[in-house]
């Protein structure tokens, strides 16, 4: 393409023709630098898509948690639900997992936020009706695969119970990044008719495996338009701050019962060694607070609030007149030297 620059209009018309014609075939031989050259198809409508999708990855991780739990709470049977990294595909290649016996779902997204797809592989949806239906040992026939067949009108109604789990996980785990309402619409026995985007739409196909009581796999396929506008926060690292508003309250719950030290100081004094072994009972040690000025009270040794001390009831107390928060009054620096011994005590002196 870079000599295209020095073709002028009718050269360049000429060339297209030329193509459009399939007289001029693209060139397999390698390049310069040692690659062979690919062709493409510049009448494409292909998106391309790098990279992960960590927070995607994330959310079906939830998704598959909260499901597994309230699937063990609908069927009494124990059984864990795990996720896959999330997959590209175009719909169009999708339609070979859409084959009998599957059964699939189609779900709607809320208002204005498209529809989506679960399709349950052979076998999954009878085991989960037999176990929702009383069958403690259900699981899929391993067997070949049978001709997929028509669901009765209770068997919709327990399906659509069961799958229900699986819409409240997706509202619950999509609510950070997209405002999403799941239900289901409706099941479809026919692949031709769960077209819910053009064939060349990419599809994000997310897995997820049942096992333990059951056992067996299901697909969520959500077109990529529909999440095409928060591309980036998916493809950015999970945000753990924030991102769970109950693992915060309940982390918030468990500091309020962790248990802190709190002392309150009247003072300090300084003295010589020799002078502090010369006191006897009755001997006074002057503090470098006054007498109606507020107390530090410190908190895991750190100063935070501000008081003075009281009797309460009988007891000593302590009454905060500086909230946490502010700072509080730092205590003077203790005097150098023999301190002074006054004949009485005050209410702000210690005794030896």
């Amino acid at each position: 393409m870079a000599g295209a620059a020095n073709l002028n209009p009718e050269e360049v018309q000429a060339l297209m023709s030329a193509i459009e014609q399939g007289r001029v075939q693209p060139s397999t031989s390698p390049s310069p630098t040692g690659g062979l050259i690919t062709p493409y198809d510049l009448t494409s409508q292909d998106r391309i898509i790098r990279g992960q999708m960590p927070t995607l990855d994330a959310i079906n991780e939830q998704v598959a948690s909260m499901f597994g739990i309230g699937l063990q709470g609908r069927i009494r049977l124990a059984l864990r639900v795990t996720s896959a990294p999330a997959t590209l595909l175009k719909f169009l290649d999708l339609q070979s997992l859409l084959a009998a016996p599957a059964t699939i779902g189609v779900l709607g997204l809320g208002l204005s936020s498209g529809q989506a797809l679960v399709v349950l592989e052979g076998g999954v949806a009878d085991a989960l009706l037999a176990a929702a239906l009383g069958d403690r040992k259900a699981r899929p026939d391993e067997g070949s695969p049978e001709p997929r067949r028509e669901l009765t009108s209770v068997e919709r109604q327990v399906l659509r119970r069961l799958l229900g789990k699986l819409t409240d996980a997706m509202a619950v785990a999509w609510a950070p990044i997209l405002p999403f309402k799941p239900e289901l619409i409706r099941f479809e026995p026919d692949p031709r008719l769960a077209a819910i985007a053009p064939p060349n739409e990419a599809a994000i196909v997310c897995s997820f495996e049942i096992t333990g009581a059951l056992s067996g796999r299901f697909l969520l396929a959500i077109p990529y338009s529909v999440v095409e506008s928060v591309k980036k926060l998916l493809a950015s690292p999970p945000r753990l701050a924030g991102g769970d508003r109950r693992f915060a309250e309940h982390l918030a719950e468990e500091l309020s019962l962790v248990k802190v030290e709190l002392r309150a100081l009247l003072g300090r004094a300084e003295v010589r060694l020799s002078r502090m072994l010369d006191l006897e009972v009755g001997g006074v040690l002057t503090l470098d607070t006054s007498e109606g000025g507020p107390l530090p009270l410190t908190v895991e040794g750190c100063p935070k609030l501000a008081g003075t001390p009281a009797v309460v009831g009988g007891c000593l107390a302590f009454v905060v007149q500086q909230p946490l928060g502010a700072e509080p009054p730092r205590a003077r620096t203790p005097p150098r030297g023999i301190p002074s011994l006054p004949s009485s005590p005050s209410p702000s002196q210690e005794h030896a």
